[in-house]
């Protein structure tokens, strides 16, 4: 009987894993952007929600697949395979002899299968960590385009009244592109200039909208 994973450990593994991949794309965004860590450091708590934000997509992409594949595997796949073995003798055969070619017919030692054991959890560990390293660079690249967008469309004019932040810095007045906030700061790009502008949030920040003209219906 396997023993139950600790609820303490899944919490902790699954905690560091947001952690690490929001810190990815949050690195690879403000990289995108130029922009200065030190200036747009978040709290653990962005960090943490951050991650569940941007992995929410894959997470739930890898669990369907996976379900479908099992799907496909448990309903299709293997139910052909053992009809295909069980229909005739020379099936058989052929299964034991590809069986035979593979693992051979030496029956392995109590040591050799511990070994084997042991080789299956170090290759299952490398692939976890493998697996752990592609999903930062898959992250990091994701925070990378994101910013790229944001400042090809600021470059090209193309900003939405909805993305745009009036602040007061050095007691002048500045409507800037909106970039991203940290635990104390914020960042805004200028429109004209395309001078990046680090403000407080304590200093407070609003966004603009451009209000539509309703024309109320002649009555008759």
């Amino acid at each position: 009987m396997r023993k139950p994973i600790d609820s303490a450990i899944f919490l902790a593994a699954c905690t560091a894993l947001l952690y690490s991949w929001s810190t990815a794309n949050y690195h690879g965004f403000l990289i995108a952007a130029s922009l200065d860590s030190d200036m747009m450091e978040r709290s653990f708590h962005q960090v943490i929600y951050g991650g569940l934000i941007i992995s929410f997509g894959p997470i739930i992409l890898m669990l369907i697949v996976a379900s479908l594949s099992l799907f496909f595997w448990s309903h299709a796949v293997l139910p052909s395979y053992i009809d295909w073995v069980r229909g005739s003798i020379k099936s058989k055969r052929r299964v034991i002899k590809i069986r035979r070619y593979w693992i051979g017919k030496r029956v392995s030692s109590g040591i050799e299968d511990q070994e084997k054991r042991r080789f299956n959890r170090v290759a299952l560990y490398s692939l976890a960590g493998m697996a752990f390293i592609l999903s930062l660079v898959y992250f990091e690249n994701k925070g990378q385009q994101q910013a790229k967008e944001i400042i090809d469309r600021h470059m090209a004019n193309d900003n939405s009244p909805g993305s745009m932040v009036t602040v007061l810095i050095n007691k002048s007045e500045k409507k800037l592109r909106y970039l991203g906030c940290g635990a104390k700061n914020c960042a805004g790009i200028e429109r004209n200039t395309n001078k990046v502008y680090y403000f407080s949030q304590s200093s407070g920040y609003s966004f603009t909208y451009t209000r539509k003209n309703v024309t109320s219906a002649s009555n008759g």
